[in-house]
């Protein structure tokens, strides 16, 4: 991290703090993993009350991760205004007001007593698999409460346990925060960078900071989609285990999270709609993120309607099919963003 951006935000404590939460998480996440395998391969249950006090503190530290993710993003608005000489404001904004003639969508001028700040959404980056397995989390502890079987329990604890192993070894948000975004911002904070320079690259970092950090759809369209990717993950479970048994109990609950899943999908995508105008005007359909995630939606649907004829023979199988078939969809979506180029691509 650059010198100047380390004497501006609590980076240090932020890492310490985050480290010590997702080290907690990982411990608990293997205890509760050992509990779910001897519970998967035993024919009674064992250590449910353990397992559930250990469900339940594993969600508190994601609240608690998440709350701290919170307030590292708060120092950030308020430390890292695009602070600039009252001489040169005339002149970008002269630079704004005639880009904003030839776009659809403007960018705001500036105000020398009101710098821009960054307000950055809470799932950016590595941040977004935090509050994506917290998602699931929080479903799983419902979940865990309304059906007693052990077996089923222990599946939707170590689904837990792999995506904690995954935030810790793959993913984790404290130990190197927002590399993306502050590799971005540097140059701007860094010291002795002339003025003349300085106004270049405000005219690169502003029209990002308006239509990705700071829009206003960042704050709907990731996170009704993340939440609708537990519900899936539910899902999954539901139908693997409708598969091997048909229980009513377990085909209700998968029901219940997959309405849950498709609205929050749907209304996601509808979201991004008038968000993807704005970013990217009108040439983005044949963005791979998109239309794989069109091709998702359409089982998803799918699957809901084959739920209306679940009693007919044979339908409840290939229900159960379908819904293994949505997290797969879900799983390949999400891997989009990384093997194809397009708007959505992760860099």
């Amino acid at each position: 991290m650059e010198t100047g951006l380390q004497g501006m935000l609590p980076f240090t404590l932020f890492s310490l703090g985050g480290n010590v939460l997702i080290t907690i998480l990982l411990i608990l996440s293997v205890i509760i993993s050992l509990s779910g395998v001897l519970n998967l391969c035993s024919s009674s249950p064992r250590y449910q009350r353990s397992s559930t006090v250990m469900l339940v503190a594993i969600n508190l530290f994601f609240v608690a991760g998440f709350l701290w993710i919170c307030w590292f993003h708060w120092q950030i608005y308020l430390k890292l205004p695009l602070e600039m000489p009252e001489n040169l404001i005339a002149w970008i904004n002269r630079q704004l007001g005639m880009i904003n003639k030839n776009s659809d969508y403007s960018l705001p001028l500036l105000n020398a007593g009101a710098p821009p700040r960054y307000k950055i959404p809470l799932w950016i980056e590595n941040e977004k698999y935090f509050f994506w397995f917290m998602c699931y989390g929080l479903m799983a502890l419902l979940v865990h409460f309304r059906l007693p079987g052990h077996r089923f329990r222990a599946i939707l604890h170590l689904f837990l346990a792999v995506q904690v192993v995954i935030l810790y070894v793959w993913a984790d948000p404290f130990a190197s925060p927002l590399p993306q975004f502050f590799g971005e911002i540097s140059p701007w904070f860094a010291p002795g960078m002339p003025v003349s320079a300085k106004a270049g690259y405000f005219m690169r970092l502003y029209p990002k900071m308006i239509f990705y950090y700071n829009a206003e759809y960042m704050w709907f369209h990731p996170p009704l989609l993340f939440v609708s990717y537990g519900a899936i993950t539910i899902i999954f479970i539901t139908s693997v285990f409708m598969l091997v048994q048909r229980e009513l109990a377990v085909e209700k609950i998968g029901y219940e999270y997959a309405k849950l899943g498709f609205f929050m999908l749907t209304l996601g995508m509808l979201l991004g709609y008038p968000w993807a105008l704005k970013a990217w005007g009108p040439n983005w359909w044949w963005d791979p993120k998109i239309c794989s995630s069109l091709m998702m939606w359409a089982v998803f649907s799918t699957y809901l309607h084959t739920r209306l004829y679940a009693n007919k023979r044979f339908m409840w199988y290939f229900t159960s099919f379908l819904g293994i078939l949505c997290f797969v969809a879900m799983i390949f979506t999400f891997l989009t963003s990384f093997y194809f180029p397009g708007e959505h691509t992760f860099q």
